[in-house]
């Protein structure tokens, strides 16, 4: 993969257009269209977030998501055993709440290559043969999050079960010459136990083999404010049972929570995509301050070992907040490179 010093990549969701989906993020997906039409309109929808990527400089680009209800109920789909009709309930809030999941009823294993299929797609869209792809999939414990098990028993047995079936996909992705595979795992810092217990064993299952860079992408917790409050959880929990995992680099939200890039020390000879952009604010930054961020984990994190990125996902803003943000951390992460070539 050739890409300059300190790359710039997207975590996994851009924007939807409004003629795809009444919703940006619904298990069922809330389409507008049906049929050969629908397919037709992701199609065009993943054009459209492939060129916001390209237009605005992004190194390493994906398909922005754009075929996905969710980022992991569209991965549960593509598995035998998955009930989607007769739902099962999960604890939430500590136990306070349940809510309403797919079922494991069964076995689990690949019934459908979407995935693959998608990143063949989007590699038909690059208009450059070299154009640095990665895709992303939905990382065991997530999986386990979301979903109720009626099958397995245990926990630790369903996120293997399930990091099984997502090394058959990603090993796939590499043959097929994917450039980056890349886990995103949203729960795990409100989940610290698991992350010890069995959820470095079952990310580094789902990794096996796998020669390509590889990369967890792990949110500081969508509601980082209040969790400065309330929660007792963050990454500083996790982070030593990360070190010792197989993956290469790993995706941190570092704008919005505003956190000390001295935590970074914690993940000795791991490239970190660093989170420069606040996706759940709609005012766009300047490429100043992205410069200021990057310089500030240049402290800690020598430049080889950087990756400039969004703190999460951009599918919940506008399109234009989402280009607008997108060019800001290009410029920003080209200044800073600059400095550096000086």
């Amino acid at each position: 993969m050739n890409t300059p010093l300190i790359p710039t990549t997207i975590i996994g969701s851009m924007p939807k257009p409004r003629w795809l989906t009444t919703e940006w993020f619904s298990i069922g997906g809330n389409w507008r269209l049906s049929g050969d039409e629908l397919q037709e309109a992701k199609d065009d929808a993943t054009r459209l977030a492939l060129a916001d990527q390209q237009q605005a400089g992004i190194d390493i680009v994906c398909d922005g998501e754009q075929r996905r209800p969710t980022h992991f109920s569209y991965f549960l789909a593509q598995l035998n055993n998955v009930d989607f009709v007769n739902l099962g309930e999960r604890a939430r809030r500590g136990g306070t709440a349940k809510t309403q999941v797919p079922r494991v009823t069964g076995p689990l294993s690949l019934k459908t290559r979407d995935t693959l299929n998608d990143y063949h797609a989007l590699r038909k869209l690059t208009a450059h043969p070299a154009q640095a792809i990665k895709m992303t999939l939905p990382g065991p414990c997530t999986l386990v999050d979301g979903c109720a098990d009626h099958y397995y028993g245990d926990e630790r047995t369903l996120a293997l079960a399930f990091a099984d079936a997502l090394n058959v996909e990603m090993r796939a992705l590499q043959a097929a010459g994917c450039d980056m595979v890349q886990i995103d795992e949203p729960s795990i810092t409100r989940l610290p136990e698991q992350v010890h217990t069995w959820g470095i064993e079952a990310m580094d299952r789902a990794f096996a083999g796998i020669t390509i860079p590889t990369c967890v992408h792990v949110c500081y917790g969508y509601r980082s404010r209040q969790a400065k409050k309330e929660w007792k959880h963050g990454y500083d929990e996790i982070m030593p049972a990360l070190a010792k995992g197989v993956a290469q680099q790993y995706s941190l939200e570092f704008a919005e929570p505003d956190l000390p890039a001295k935590i970074l020390e914690m993940l000795p000879n791991k490239i970190i995509q660093l989170g420069v952009i606040d996706v759940g604010r709609e005012s766009i930054e300047t490429p100043q301050v992205v410069e200021k961020r990057l310089r500030a984990a240049l402290e800690v994190v020598p430049a080889s070992r950087l990756i400039a990125a969004p703190d999460c996902g951009c599918g919940a803003l506008p399109r234009e907040v989402a280009r607008g943000k997108l060019r800001a951390m290009v410029e920003g992460a080209r200044a800073v490179r600059a400095g550096l070539m000086k």
